[in-house]
C-alpha cells in the first residue's frame, strides 16, 4: 500500500509539474500583431510619351517635317497649285515611361485649320492606340488643297493636337 501511495504521490507531482508547465506556456504566449497602411503615389514625371522620329513625308509640293522637342513637331507644305494635291506626314510616337506599368492611351487627334476654305487636314493614330513601355505607334497627318486662290498665295496655320493619357498596363 505504501508503494501505491508512493507511486500515486510521484504521479501527482509529475501531473502538477506538467500542469504548471502547460499553464506557463498558455499564460506566456502573447500574440504580437502589426497593423498599418501603405500608400503608393503616382509619379507624373515618370510618364513620358514623346515624338521619336519623322518616318516619312510624301506628296505634292515642297514638304518639311521635323521634331522640335519631345512634345512638339512641325510640318509645312508649300507649292500646292491644284485642287486635290496632298501632302502626308508620318510621325512615330514612343512611350518612354520609366515605369513599366504606365501605358499610354492616345486620343483621336483634333485638327484645326485656320483657312479651311483652302485646306482640309486630317490626322489619325495607327493601331495600337494604347502603347506600353518602349512601344511605338504612328500619327499620320494628311493635308489636301481643296481650292486654289486667285491672286496671292494663301498660307494657313494647321494645328494637330494629340493627348496621351496614362493608363495602367
Amino acid at each position: 500500500m505504501e508503494d501505491m501511495k508512493r507511486k500515486t504521490g510521484i504521479l501527482g507531482v509529475l501531473i502538477a509539474i506538467l500542469a504548471i508547465g502547460i499553464g506557463y506556456a498558455v499564460i506566456s504566449a502573447v500574440p504580437l500583431e502589426i497593423k498599418g497602411t501603405g500608400t503608393v503615389g503616382s509619379n507624373p514625371d515618370a510618364f513620358v510619351v514623346k515624338f521619336q522620329s519623322v518616318l516619312s513625308q510624301e506628296g505634292d509640293g515642297t514638304l518639311n517635317a521635323s521634331i522640335t522637342d519631345d512634345t512638339h513637331a512641325t510640318m509645312s507644305v508649300s507649292g500646292l497649285t491644284e485642287t486635290g494635291q496632298t501632302a502626308t506626314f508620318v510621325y512615330q510616337v514612343v512611350n518612354a515611361s520609366e515605369e513599366d506599368n504606365y501605358a499610354a492611351e492616345l486620343s483621336a487627334p483634333t485638327v484645326v485649320v485656320e483657312k479651311n476654305e483652302f485646306f482640309v487636314a486630317t490626322a489619325t493614330v495607327q493601331t495600337p492606340t494604347t502603347i506600353g513601355q518602349n512601344e511605338t505607334t504612328t500619327v499620320t497627318v494628311n493635308v489636301t488643297a481643296i481650292k486654289t486662290p486667285v491672286g496671292d498665295d494663301v498660307t494657313s496655320d494647321i494645328t494637330v493636337t494629340l493627348n496621351a493619357n496614362p493608363v495602367e498596363a
